[in-house]
């Protein structure tokens, strides 16, 4: 399973109701949307540390990282490469 695939199955699970106009994909704009409240972004930070064994801190947290599953994977990519 992609890193994509990953963060997009637990994005599903997180988020209580998509609108019957919004698909869920790697290019979905989780904040223009407005998918996720202050606890969904908690939980998403946690989950991506967790998984992908990486250090998010407050100046990642950032709409260019966290938008759409596509800004995580590069971002994850970034992070790893960084501790590399």
């Amino acid at each position: 399973m992609s890193d994509a695939e990953v963060i997009l199955d637990f994005l599903r699970d997180e988020v209580e109701e998509l609108p019957d106009d919004v698909e869920l994909d790697e290019n979905t704009s989780l904040f223009r949307e407005q998918l996720l409240d202050s606890m969904n972004l908690t939980g998403l930070i946690t989950f991506l540390e967790e998984t992908f064994d990486i250090k998010i801190g407050a100046l990642d947290i950032v709409f260019e990282n966290l938008d759409t599953v596509s800004n995580m994977v590069a971002f994850i990519a970034r992070k790893r490469a960084a501790s590399a």
